[in-house]
């Protein structure tokens, strides 16, 4: 992207050559901080000859960068990142997001693994002169993909785009075997770990409620998780189920392209509303919550998770400054029909004609739902198997949630029935329960992956001990 692509942000006449400089500054950082500067993972070959890759990382996203530059300084590097997407179309940020801005604050941290030269506002600083870091309300999302993008270019990780990862099965002991479909063939890759850092949905599905949808013709609805080109809403009678920041922002979109009318519905009486940043930036939380008992981290991600995650409050100031939007609290909807060419929605109160729906109703966590990981289907154990809360905390959506061990971890639900589980490190939404809010979102990104790269590390200094301490320098005989 150039300057021209974000009008009110003027650049350095010189920004392509202050950011150059600044990638250079960043590859001498990680050359001064390399300690020690030998690969210590001996390599593995497979019984047929094949050689194993030592982690696998699916997604290229934020979290899958950031998940790659963590083992390159560990001095991990016989790694692979895959991602679906086209290069620099990985993650929401420039396919189906719909926000203005970051929720996150300006000055956040994580992706850069502690390299202050890596970090958003090092990388602003060389770029842009007007406005000034002080005056930057909110980081833009498609300034925050083009900041992604200079970090994957800085960088130059071992990523292969547009494709996927389509079977997980265990192979030899300490080996998965991946199948990774891509635009020219199928092919077949062993690993020793895999990283899925492949989105919120990663765990499992963006969810649209059947008894809403299926019926429906797919012409009229989208899921706010869809690629749409919001133009064809002009003039359009529009009705969004769901007050989340998708919804709304998705909301706020269609009224922005010109819909007729767009009225945004949700069950609750009361919209969750305000930021909950005061307690959420906590660094013992963040850090430790990981470290909690099971009822501890059960009741903390209860209360977090029922309340909602309310959009932010510019979202909603977005939406509502819009003549054309309305908002149908404690109006949830009970069924949808076509009435001849419209869709008509009932709620407790009343009936509404619409010629376009938007689900804004988020995702549903289970790894059964995942085709990729159909081999382990079953076998995965969940909060579900290992904790009963009290009646008033009891939610069988996140009774669905993995639960994972502390290094992120998949974990058995028999013993012994599928050891290789231990090998599939989760880096998406679905470690929420029992990792805290520190996979998912750049809020908690350098705690959460700190985890995962420590497990890592572990399991394979744990492989090799008996060797290298076979190997301590005797004097000669």
């Amino acid at each position: 992207m150039s300057g021209s692509d974000f009008p009110n942000f003027q650049e350095f006449d010189e920004a392509p050559a202050r950011v150059s400089a600044l990638s250079e500054k960043v590859r001498l950082d990680l050359s001064r901080l390399d300690y020690p500067n030998k690969d210590w993972v001996p390599p593995l070959r497979h019984a047929s000859g094949t050689p194993v890759m030592d982690v696998v990382i699916v997604g290229a996203g934020q979290g899958g960068l950031a998940a790659g530059l963590a083992l390159w300084r560990e001095r991990i590097r016989n790694i692979l990142i895959v991602d679906q997407a086209a290069e620099g179309d990985e993650g929401p940020w420039t396919t189906f997001a719909r926000m203005k801005t970051l929720r996150t604050p300006k000055y956040l941290t994580g992706p850069d693994t502690g390299i202050a030269d890596l970090t958003f506002p090092a990388w602003y600083a060389a770029r842009f002169r007007s406005p000034d870091w002080d005056n930057l309300a909110r980081i833009p999302r498609e300034l925050w993909m083009a900041y992604l993008r200079w970090f994957r270019t800085t960088l130059d990780l071992p990523i292969v785009n547009r494709t996927r990862l389509v079977a997980v099965e265990p192979d030899a002991p300490g080996c998965l075997r991946l199948t990774l479909e891509g635009p020219q063939n199928t092919r077949h890759v062993l690993a020793r770990k895999l990283i899925l850092a492949n989105g919120l949905e990663g765990s499992g599905r963006w969810h649209t409620p059947p008894h809403l949808s299926e019926h429906l013709p797919k012409s009229r609805w989208v899921h706010s998780s869809e690629v749409a080109d919001y133009a064809m809403l002009r003039g359009k009678r529009v009705g969004v189920l769901g007050v989340g920041a998708s919804a709304v922002d998705s909301a706020a979109t269609a009224a922005e392209a010109g819909a007729s009318e767009v009225r945004v519905f949700c069950r609750r009486d009361r919209p969750p509303f305000g930021e909950r940043r005061n307690w959420v930036e906590n660094n013992g939380f963040l850090r430790h919550f990981a470290d909690l008992p099971d009822a501890q981290r059960w009741r903390a991600m209860h209360a977090y998770m029922s309340a909602g995650t309310p959009a932010p409050k510019w979202s909603m100031e977005r939406l509502t400054a819009q003549q054309n939007s309305h908002l149908h609290p404690g109006e949830g909807w009970v069924k949808t029909d076509m009435a001849g060419d419209a869709v008509q929605v009932t709620t407790p109160n009343a009936a509404y004609t619409f010629d376009h729906l938007i689900f804004g109703t988020g995702i549903r966590v289970d790894l059964d739902q995942r085709t990729e990981l159909a081999a382990f289907h079953g076998k995965i154990a969940t909060w579900g198997d290992h904790y009963t809360p009290p009646a008033e905390l009891y939610d069988p959506a996140m009774a669905l949630y993995p639960y994972l061990g502390s290094g992120a971890e998949l974990t058995e639900r028999v013993p012994g029935s599928a050891p290789q589980l231990g090998a599939i490190h989760v880096f998406n939404w679905g470690a929420t329960p029992s990792m805290g809010i520190s996979s998912a979102s750049i809020t908690g990104m350098k705690f959460g992956l700190r985890r995962i790269v420590d497990g890592i590390t572990r399991d394979f200094y744990k492989s090799i001990a008996d060797d290298h301490i076979a190997a301590f320098p005797r004097p000669p005989a």
